[in-house]
C-alpha cells in the first residue's frame, strides 16, 4: 500500500510506542562511565588495561503494522533510541515507495494484516538485553531481531575446533614446502593446506611457487591430505594421505582449466550445466530480453571482463553507493552473473540470458539482513521480476520474510540457495515463498584428483552420472535441484574459476527463470499483471519441466533437474542423456564444502575435511 505521511501530529498511540522505545532502551542501561586519568599531566603513565567484554550488537528495529495503527516512522523511531544511552543508531530504512495501485493490496498479503513490510525500519547498536527489553516493551508495535550476518550461501556450522584440554600431540611437528607448478612453471598464489589431526596447516605460494608450512603435533605419517586450491584458471588439487618429506621441497603439478575444458576459454561453451538443464536446445534469440533480473551478492566485475561488459545497472547498498557495484572483491556475484548473463562474446562462457537487464546489488562483503531488506526494497521499487539470492545465514527472521512476502506480491520472485551446510535448509531458502534450489553434480565434469571427486553423496548416482552433492543442504522445503558441483564461470578481473555450492546451481534456475518469463505465452498473457499468481506460475512452470531425479530421497533434489527446452515447449524430451559433453565445456572444479574461494578459517578448513570424509 502507498507509504502514509509522517505526521507533525503524533497520535498518542505513536508517543506511547516511541516513549517505550526510549524508556526500554535507558532503564537497562547500568553501563558504568569510563573516567579518564591523567587527563592534564605531561608525564607519561602505564596504559590501563581494558576488561574484554561483549561488544554491543546491531538490531534491526522495525515498525509493525496492524490495521488501524499507522506505522510508526524511522524518524520517530530512531529519535527514540538516540535519547538512549548506549544505544547507537546505524542506518535507518524507510519502506519502498509505490508501484501504482498494485501497492493499495499489499496489506492484504500478510495474515490479518500485520506485517513490517510497509513500515520503517531502524538498525541500531545495543547491548543484547536492552534489545531483548525493547521487545518485551514494544507492545507489538515494533518488531526486534537481531540483525544477523549473512554468508554466500554457505554456512559450515559450528566451527569443529578440537578440544586442546585433552587432545594429546601425535608428534613433535615439522616444517615442508609445498611447490605448485603450472605448465608454464611455478605458480604464484595458490592457497595450501595439510589437513591432520589437530590443527590444519596454510600457506600461499610466493614467486617460486612455493609456501613453507609448519604443523605442529603431527607427522608425515599423520597427515590426512593435501589441499592446494590455485585462484583463477586451474583445477584445485586434493591428495588424500599425500607421502610428504619434511624439512625438503614437495612438489604438486596442476592442470589449468583448458586441460579439461578444449579450448577454453578461447573458444565459447555451454556449461555441463547449462547442457544438462536444456540450454543447448534453446535457440540463441531466445536471450530474457525485456527482463530484469537482480543479483544480491558481492558486485559484478562489469568493467574488466569480457563475459560481464553488459550486466547493470547496480548499487552498492552496504556503500550506499551506486558507483562501487562492479568491485567485485569476493568473485561470488561475478560468477553468478557469469552464469545467468554472460554475454556471447566468443570467448569465455556464455550465460543463460545474456540480453536480461542485470541489476548488481552488493552486499558483500559484510552483509547482514538489514542490508538484505535494502536490496528487496530496490527490487520492489524498480520492477525486477526475478532475483537471484545465493546466499544465507542465521535463524528465521519475520521482518526479512516479509519483504520476500511483499516482493512476491509485488511481481518479484526470489529463488535462494539452500545452502552448503549439508544440514536443514537455510534462511531465506525455507521460506515457503521463494523458490529453493539444492545442488547436484555429474560424475565425468571435473579431473579426478580434483576436490570435486569426494563431493557425491554416496550410493545415490544414477546411471547417467548425476549425484546429490553432499554439502548441499536438503529437506521438505527444496523445490528443485540444478548443477552445482565443477561450476565454471567468471571471475575478476577477466579470468575464471571452477567453483561448488548452492550458490552455483540457484543461477541456474534463475537464468532459465528470466527465459520463462520472457519467452513463454503465460507471461504475455493471463500472467501479465505483476502479483503473487504471476510468481506462483513462473515456479509451476519450472517445477513442471523438471525431470525426476533417480533418487529416492526428494528431500534432496526437490522435484528434479528443471529442463528450459522442455518449459518453453521446445522440447518433449527427457533432456538428460550422455550426449552433454560432446556439446559444450566440462565441469569444473572449485571446493564444493569449502568456502566459495578458500577456507579462511579453522571451522571451514576442518569442515572440508569432513566434507571429504576425512574427519
Amino acid at each position: 500500500m502507498a507509504q502514509q505521511p509522517e505526521s507533525s501530529g503524533k497520535t498518542a498511540r505513536s508517543n506511547a510506542a516511541s516513549a517505550t522505545a526510549a524508556s526500554a532502551a535507558n532503564a537497562s542501561d547500568q553501563s558504568p562511565t569510563p573516567q579518564s586519568t591523567n587527563a592534564g599531566s605531561s608525564t607519561a603513565s602505564p596504559k590501563t588495561g581494558q576488561p574484554v567484554t561483549g561488544r554491543r550488537a546491531p538490531f534491526m528495529v522495525a515498525s509493525q503494522h496492524a490495521p488501524g495503527l499507522a506505522p510508526l516512522s524511522a524518524d520517530v523511531i530512531a529519535q527514540s533510541l538516540s535519547e538512549a544511552p548506549g544505544v547507537e543508531i546505524v542506518k535507518t530504512i524507510k519502506p519502498p515507495a509505490a508501484l501504482g495501485l498494485q501497492a493499495l493490496s499489499v496489506d492484504s498479503v500478510f495474515p490479518g494484516g500485520i506485517n513490517t513490510a510497509t513500515g520503517s525500519m531502524v538498525v541500531a547498536r545495543m547491548a543484547p538485553d536492552k534489545a531483548e527489553l525493547l521487545k518485551r516493551q514494544a507492545a507489538g508495535r515494533l518488531l526486534v531481531e537481531h540483525d544477523t550476518p549473512l554468508t554466500y550461501g554457505l554456512d559450515p556450522g559450528p566451527m569443529a575446533l578440537p578440544n586442546v584440554g585433552v587432545l594429546k600431540p601425535l608428534g613433535e611437528g615439522f616444517r615442508t614446502t609445498i611447490e605448485v607448478q603450472g605448465p608454464q612453471g611455478p605458480l604464484k598464489d595458490a592457497d595450501v593446506f595439510l589437513f591432520g589431526n589437530m590443527l590444519p596447516a596454510q600457506g600461499t605460494t610466493d614467486a617460486s611457487g612455493r609456501a613453507e608450512l609448519s604443523i605442529v603435533g603431527e607427522s608425515p605419517d599423520t597427515i590426512r591430505a593435501l589441499y592446494v586450491k590455485p585462484r583463477v584458471d586451474f583445477w584445485d588439487l586434493w591428495i588424500p594421505s599425500p607421502s610428504l618429506v619434511p624439512d625438503g621441497v614437495n612438489t604438486v603439478s596442476v592442470k589449468p582449466l583448458s586441460a579439461f575444458i578444449e579450448g577454453f576459454p578461447d573458444r565459447q561453451l555451454l556449461g555441463w550445466g547449462q547442457r544438462a538443464m536444456g540450454l543447448d536446445q534453446v535457440p540463441t534469440s531466445f536471450d530474457g530480453a525485456g527482463i530484469k533480473v537482480a543479483i544480491i551478492d558481492s558486485g559484478a566485475a562489469q568493467v574488466t571482463h569480457r563475459n560481464l561488459h553488459k550486466v547493470g545497472p547496480g548499487f552498492d547498498v552496504v556503500g550506499n553507493n551506486k558507483a562501487t557495484w562492479n568491485n567485485d572483491v569476493v568473485g561470488h556475484g561475478s560468477h553468478c552473473a557469469g552464469i545467468i548473463a554472460g554475454n556471447p562474446s566468443g570467448s569465455g562462457v556464455r550465460g543463460f540470458a545474456p540480453a536480461a537487464e542485470i541489476h548488481v546489488l552488493r552486499i558483500f562483503p559484510g552483509a547482514r539482513f538489514s542490508d538484505l531488506v535494502g536490496a528487496l526494497d530496490y527490487c520492489i521499487e524498480n520492477g525486477i521480476d526475478v532475483v537471484n539470492m545465493s546466499l544465507g545465514g542465521g535463524e528465521p527472521s519475520k521482518i526479512v520474510e516479509d519483504r520476500v512476502v511483499k516482493a512476491k506480491s509485488m511481481g518479484v520472485a526470489c529463488i535462494i540457495a539452500a545452502g552448503n551446510s549439508g544440514g536443514p535448509v537455510q534462511f531465506p531458502a525455507s521460506t515457503v515463498h521463494a523458490l529453493a534450489v539444492a545442488a547436484i553434480g555429474k560424475s565425468g565434469e571435473f579431473p579426478p584428483d580434483s576436490f570435486h571427486a569426494t563431493q557425491p553423496l554416496s550410493g545415490f548416482e544414477s546411471r547417467q552420472g548425476f549425484f546429490p552433492a553432499k554439502f548441499s543442504c536438503f529437506g521438505p522445503e527444496i523445490d528443485v535441484c540444478a548443477p552445482g558441483v565443477a561450476i565454471v564461470s567468471s571471475l575478476p578481473p577477466d579470468d575464471f574459476g571452477a567453483w561448488d555450492g548452492t550458490s552455483m546451481a540457484t543461477p541456474h534456475v534463475t537464468g532459465m527463470a528470466a527465459l520463462v518469463l520472457a519467452h513463454h505465452p503465460d507471461f504475455k498473457g493471463p500472467f501479465a499483471q505483476r502479483n503473487a499468481n504471476r510468481v506462483e506460475r513462473l515456479y509451476q512452470i519450472i517445477k513442471e519441466s523438471a525431470t525426476p531425479m533417480p533418487i529416492a530421497d526428494s528431500t534432496r533434489v526437490g522435484v528434479g533437474l528443471p529442463n528450459v527446452a522442455r518449459a518453453l515447449g521446445l522440447q518433449a524430451g527427457q533432456g538428460l542423456g550422455p550426449n552433454a559433453t560432446s556439446a559444450g565445456f566440462a565441469p569444473q572444479s572449485v571446493n564444493p564444502g569449502l568456502p566459495l574461494t578458500a577456507p579462511s578459517s579453522i571451522g571451514e578448513a576442518r569442515d572440508l575435511l569432513h566434507r571429504a570424509g576425512l574427519l
